[in-house]
């Protein structure tokens, strides 16, 4: 049960940004550093009544919430805040801006924005986005104590070709290719960019090992077409064990 699925930043550089939400053991802050953000906002993208099976809280209806900057808002960051929860009942996410260079004390400090409270026709990227985050044990399961990944991607992951220039890709032609990031205490073992048949998108999978388990990794991931990225940038960490 949750009121929002991810949060999704548009970079002043253009880059798309996709942070799965989680309720994690211990708070959890991360940040995300741009110049002159387009826009950032919790998102609810699951609307499917059977993820959730509320008759009362219908969370597949909880509107997302798109922070759209006017004017030049400069270098900065968006920090995302992520607080333990034992049940639905508690509020414990939250985004928001922070300059890298702080208010003056007594001066003013003029900042503008609209707030977009939106379902359907929610801000989306326009390549390919994120759809679900799976976590397990790594696979086949060995005694390397590894972690196992399946992140999917929808199936409007946009190619280009000689003869459709603009059309979008299918499960079941040849995949696009993963490029995949992880900080130093990451260590990627395996990756796969496999077809959905069920979805009609493409499903990535990661099996990687904490070098230190006691300290969190960082890792991103993009779907592309050659150079050209087709998916938005998965964005995730994984807390200490």
């Amino acid at each position: 049960m949750h009121d929002s699925d991810g949060l999704s930043v548009h970079a002043g550089n253009d880059e798309w940004i996709w942070r799965p939400l989680v309720n994690p053991k211990r708070l959890l802050v991360t940040s995300f550093s741009t110049t002159d953000p387009r826009g950032f906002g919790l998102m609810q993208r699951d609307r499917s009544f059977g993820d959730y099976q509320d008759l009362e809280q219908r969370f597949e209806l909880r509107p997302s919430v798109w922070v759209q900057p006017k004017g030049k808002w400069g270098a900065g960051r968006i920090e995302l805040v992520q607080i333990p929860a034992p049940d639905e009942t508690n509020d414990n996410i939250v985004a928001y801006w922070v300059p890298d260079k702080a208010p003056a004390p007594g001066k003013p400090f003029d900042l503008e924005y609209r707030l977009l409270w939106e379902k359907e026709r929610a801000t989306r990227p326009p390549l390919g986005e994120v759809q679900q985050t799976r976590r397990g044990r790594g696979f086949p399961r060995t005694a390397d104590n590894s972690i196992g990944l399946a992140i999917d991607f929808d199936g409007g992951l946009k190619t280009e070709s000689k003869s459709e220039p603009g059309a979008r890709s299918e499960a079941g032609e040849k995949p696009p290719t993963a490029q995949v990031w992880s900080d130093p205490n990451g260590q990627i073992l395996e990756q796969a960019v496999l077809p959905n048949e069920a979805t009609g998108g493409w499903r990535l999978h990661l099996r990687l090992k904490q070098v230190d388990e006691a300290k969190p990794v960082e890792l991103r991931a993009t779907l592309r077409d050659g150079a050209r990225p087709v998916s938005e940038t998965w964005s995730y960490i994984l807390p200490p064990l």
